[in-house]
């Protein structure tokens, strides 16, 4: 397997005999970047690597105080084991996916063939089938979400004013339900409708983010397990040493598409939704990009040590 800490020579000296010729150095500059040392022996590129990591892992905090923070307006009753999916299903899902994250980062570029083969390889596998699990049941949670969301009924209340000070909140964006006040209660427009069971209210724009958001949601967290799905079956391919070159090129087209919706997702977000969602989503396109490239590189070194 390719090891950082092995990485193929990437300056070539080629020497001629002739005394014409001078010797000539061709060098690879995107591999000089991936793989010269620059600090304790790690490269530019692998800095840039684990800095994307580890803002991530902040990310998983940021999204468990927004989650905690709907709760007085969602959910008025409290977390308890029937909704705790539902309300903790961004940070469970961001949690699940750095966990696994991590791990696909030791399987393509740290740890050797004959450590994933052994009771390493084994144990990892396991963690990955409960991030698996954790992910496909936040996804659920997504789409119990969605739902929740789009279930909304009629108010007779034309005027959003009249409800300020008794404990109604307003729709200001999905996990986003500030009180209800004197003053910001003026942005509500007629007809009126509220979450279903809560006292949520909202009007025609605000609720047709709300179920938007929602499905972009869902539709985005539906992409990543069929990415995640794709590289963990070229991991095993590769392991095996059945990982072919038409195989990389088929999965390479779908990846791309599962990307570009990723990336639509992100700019929607960033439009219509938080800053913080649009942030978090395109530093997960590049972690995985990062793994793409894990990939591609340790079946390069295996068709090399092949030949």
């Amino acid at each position: 397997m390719f090891t950082d800490a092995h990485a193929p020579q990437t300056i070539v000296l080629t020497e001629h005999n002739n005394s014409d010729e001078t010797m000539t150095e061709r060098v690879n500059y995107i591999d000089l970047i991936k793989h010269k040392p620059l600090l304790a022996g790690l490269s530019a590129f692998q800095l840039f690597k684990y800095l994307i990591y580890t803002l991530l892992t902040y990310n998983l905090y940021l999204f468990v105080l927004e989650d905690t923070g709907s709760i007085p307006g969602a959910y008025p009753e409290g977390v308890n084991t029937d909704n705790f999916v539902e309300i903790y299903s961004a940070s469970i899902d961001t949690a699940s996916w750095v966990l696994l994250l991590l791990i696909f980062e030791l399987e393509t570029a740290i740890l050797s063939d004959e450590r994933l083969k052994s009771w390493q390889g084994y144990l990892l596998s396991a963690i990955k089938a409960v991030c698996y699990a954790v992910i496909c049941y936040a996804f659920y949670g997504y789409l119990s979400k969605y739902f929740s969301v789009t279930n909304v009924v009629d108010i007779s209340i034309s005027n959003a004013c009249s409800l300020s000070g008794q404990g109604w909140s307003l729709i200001q964006s999905l996990n986003e339900y500030p009180a209800l006040t004197g003053e910001n209660c003026a942005s509500l427009e007629a007809p009126l409708q509220k979450l279903n069971n809560t006292q949520i209210v909202g009007d025609s724009r605000s609720i047709g983010l709300l179920h938007n958001l929602a499905m972009v949601d869902v539709l985005n967290a539906g992409a990543w397990i069929v990415l995640v799905a794709l590289l963990q079956l070229e991991v095993i391919l590769q392991l095996l040493q059945s990982l072919s070159e038409g195989f990389l090129r088929s999965s390479k087209y779908i990846k791309a598409v599962l990307y570009l919706m990723l990336l639509g997702a992100a700019i929607y977000w960033w439009i219509d939704g938080s800053f913080l969602d649009f942030w978090d989503a395109f530093l997960w396109l590049i972690a995985f990009i990062f793994i793409d490239l894990n990939i591609l590189d340790w079946h390069e070194e295996t068709q090399e040590q092949g030949t």
